[in-house]
């Protein structure tokens, strides 16, 4: 919405006139407005703006893709970023302007709770930011060298003393992957877990623990407060567990794994290769913390996420109402195609748990055209805070 951002641009060189505008006329323009996108930008304008526009219904999480082709950006590319925001749909798939990001950080190296973890460089940033597209809030990050990816335990809006940021970091020239943390206050990051892991598949903060899978099944559990007598970190191997989910001949491999916070519970989620499996996705409750070289010891099979539904993505993967988010559906499981060829396959999917229906979306027809190549990595959802924000 350009005039939005134009407003924007005026507002914070210290214009006062758009600030001013009558509550009623506001309210008249926010009512015209028909996408997101719009309803985004016209609160990213000013405090009076956000103040006196009524809150929008709750976003629908878009698709932030990175740019696959290598160092060097495809000419459809600006120069000034590698990744880009989508609107996910089955047909007519469209780009989404979530507005100007912080200037000199082309590369993002993560989505968390609303955030976008971005760097001046990819191997030794000399910056390293969380940004917030809702509210325009910056947070600077001590710069990490090789990091991979950015997560939040909590939105530090919503929670400005309880939370931390935990980052992945390469490791040599393997694929091995070592998590530090870091928390307000702090002059550099920590080690979370002193065993590199091959990379950090999945991410879920649950019960003041974090706990992630990394590529070969291993199930590492960290102690984000551990006592004197506690262990810092738990490892447990999850393949054999997972394989023997399935008894059928032939066998069906593991497409993915994932673990989600929902609702309370902490759940495991098996999705398999779409090649006659019964099921696409099987998903179990975890119902404690595993001991350090025990089994894995799976609850109950879950068929039934309620009002809820899960989007799965590489890293962090989270659970929404269906009631506070009314664009999507419940009791389905939305999962991005990562480390898949982008133009072979879909780029994301739509379980129906109830129905057991998969659905794909495919590569968007126009970067298709123009040659781009780009990786459906991470889902970017504007939650609570943003929602609340709107109502002061």
């Amino acid at each position: 919405m350009r005039f939005a951002m134009k407003r924007a641009r005026i507002c914070r060189a210290g214009g006062s006139g758009w600030s001013s505008l009558h509550v009623d006329l506001l309210e008249q323009i926010s009512g015209h407005l028909s996408t997101e996108a719009d309803h985004l930008h016209i609160h990213q304008v000013c405090a009076h703006w956000r103040a006196s526009t009524s809150p929008p219904a709750a976003f629908r999480p878009w698709i932030l893709t990175l740019c696959a082709a290598g160092r060097s950006p495809p000419p459809a590319l600006p120069a000034y970023h590698y990744y880009s925001i989508w609107h996910p749909r089955r047909h007519l798939q469209r780009e989404v302007d979530i507005g100007a990001p912080p200037a000199g950080l082309p590369h993002c190296r993560g989505a968390s709770r609303g955030w976008l973890a971005l760097a001046d460089a990819i191997h030794s940033p000399t910056r390293l930011v969380l940004w917030d597209p809702a509210s325009g809030a910056e947070i600077r990050l001590p710069p990490l060298a090789n990091v991979i990816q950015v997560f939040l335990s909590a939105d530090p809006l919503a929670s400005p003393d309880d939370w931390m940021a935990v980052a992945s970091q390469r490791q040599g020239n393997m694929c091995a992957q070592k998590p530090f943390f870091w928390r307000p206050g702090d002059a550099a990051w920590s080690v979370l877990c002193d065993r590199p892991t091959a990379g950090i598949d999945s991410v879920a903060f649950h019960g003041g623990r974090m706990y992630y899978l990394d590529c070969m099944r291993l199930l590492v559990v960290c102690d984000l407060n551990p006592g004197p007598a506690q262990a810092p970190f738990r490892i447990t191997n999850t393949s054999g567990v997972m394989n023997r989910l399935c008894s059928c001949d032939p066998f069906h491999g593991v497409r993915g794994a994932h673990m989600v916070s929902c609702a309370g519970d902490l759940l495991l989620v098996v999705v398999r290769e779409n090649s006659g499996h019964p099921s696409f996705a099987e998903i179990y409750k975890l119902e404690k913390p595993p001991e350090s070289g025990r089994p894995l010891e799976l609850g109950d099979r879950v068929r039934d996420l309620g009002e809820h539904s899960l989007f799965l993505s590489r890293g962090e993967s989270f659970a929404l109402s269906a009631k506070e988010f009314p664009a999507i559906k419940r009791n389905h499981v939305y999962g991005l195609s990562v480390g898949h060829n982008p133009k072979m396959s879909g780029w994301a999917f739509v379980f129906d748990l109830g129905l057991d229906t998969l659905k794909e979306i495919p590569y968007p027809q126009q970067l298709r055209d123009d040659g781009s190549k780009w990786r459906s990595c991470f889902w970017l959802c504007f939650k609570g805070p943003f929602m609340k924000k709107q109502q002061h």
